[in-house]
C-alpha cells in the first residue's frame, strides 16, 4: 500500500509526513527529526503512528495484521517439518561455558526499553523481584564481562549489537527507568557500546537455527523459536554468529567494526 506523502500523528513527535517508503520500511519527517518505522511491524500503527486518513489507517493495520498472521503460518509449517528431523539429529545442549580470551554472547529482550537503554549505553535489571525471589534471566546479568557481546531483541527483531564495556556492577535503578515502579530499586548495570542497525533481521527467518541452537535449558527462545518471556540470556556462539552474519549483509558496514570482525573470524569446533 502507498503511503508516501500521506499525514501521520505520533503521541511525542506530533504531526509527521512520510517521504519513503519500501518494502520494510517507512521513513517519516516531523518538525524536529527524520524517523524510520518497520511497516511490517504491528506496533508501527497500532502504537506509535496514525494516520490522519481514518479509513485508510484501518485497512493499513488490516493489511499488516493479516500479513503477520501469513508470517505465523508460514513459520508454523516449516517448524512442524524442521522440529522432528532436528529432533532426531541434534543432542541436547550443555549450558555454554566461558572461553578464555573469548568474549560470551548474549541477548537481551528489551521491548519498550530499547530505545531509554540504547541512549542511555546501558543494560539494567532489577537483583530480585518485590517478595525478594531470584529471577534467572535478572541473574544472568552478573555473568557479563568487558568485551562480551550483546545482541538486542525488540518486537521479533535482532535490532542492534553491543559490546560490553564495563562488567556488570551492582546500580540502582537508572533515572531513565524510574517509571518503572513494578520493579527492586536495587540491581545490576552493564554499560555498552551500542551499534543499531539501520535494516533489523527477522528471528523468524532463523527458525531451523534456533531450534538447533537453543536446546540448551534457559535459552533464550523456546521449542517453537519463539522468544522467551524475560530480560538478559546467554546465547549460543554460533547462533550468534549466524544472527550476526544476517545483519551484515543487510547492514555492511558493521564488518568495519573491530570486535565483529574478530568474532566471526573465530575458527569454529
Amino acid at each position: 500500500m502507498d503511503l508516501k506523502n500521506q499525514l501521520v500523528k505520533h503521541k511525542m513527535l506530533g504531526r509527521g509526513t512520510i517521504v519513503a517508503q519500501d518494502d520494510k520500511y517507512i521513513t517519516v519527517a516531523f518538525a524536529s527529526k527524520t524517523s524510520n518505522f518497520v511497516y511490517t511491524n504491528p506496533d508501527t500503527f497500532g502504537k506509535f503512528l496514525t494516520l490522519v486518513d481514518e479509513d485508510l489507517h484501518n485497512a493499513v493495520v488490516h493489511e499488516v495484521e493479516e500479513a503477520c498472521l501469513a508470517d505465523q503460518q508460514r513459520n508454523a509449517a516449516k517448524l512442524s517439518t524442521a522440529a522432528p528431523e532436528i529432533a532426531e539429529s541434534e543432542p541436547v545442549q550443555e549450558k555454554s561455558e566461558r572461553i578464555p580470551g573469548k568474549p560470551m554472547t548474549f541477548y537481551v529482550f528489551q521491548g519498550e526499553t530499547f530505545d531509554i537503554e540504547y541512549r542511555g549505553g546501558f543494560i539494567w535489571a532489577p537483583q530480585h523481584s518485590q517478595n525478594g525471589s531470584k529471577i534467572f534471566h535478572w541473574e544472568n546479568m552478573a555473568h557479563v564481562k568487558t568485551g562480551d557481546i550483546v545482541l538486542h531483541g525488540c518486537n521479533g527483531r535482532v535490532v542492534a549489537v553491543s559490546s560490553a564495556v564495563s562488567d556488570c556492577y551492582d546500580c540502582d535503578r537508572p533515572a531513565e527507568r524510574a517509571f518503572e515502579n513494578a520493579w527492586n530499586n536495587q540491581g545490576r548495570r552493564v554499560n555498552l557500546k551500542y551499534t543499531r542497525f539501520a535494516m533489523p533481521i527477522k528471528t523468524s527467518d532463523f527458525l531451523s537455527d534456533i531450534l538447533r541452537y537453543c536446546k540448551a535449558k534457559y535459552s533464550p527462545f523456546d521449542k517453537a523459536g519463539n522468544g522467551n518471556m524475560g530480560y538478559l540470556y546467554e546465547l549460543n556462539r554460533e547462533l550468534a554468529r549466524i544472527f550476526l552474519s544476517a545483519a551484515i549483509r543487510e547492514n555492511p558496514e558493521l564488518s568495519d567494526i573491530d570486535y565483529i570482525r574478530e568474532f566471526m573470524a573465530e575458527k569454529t569446533v
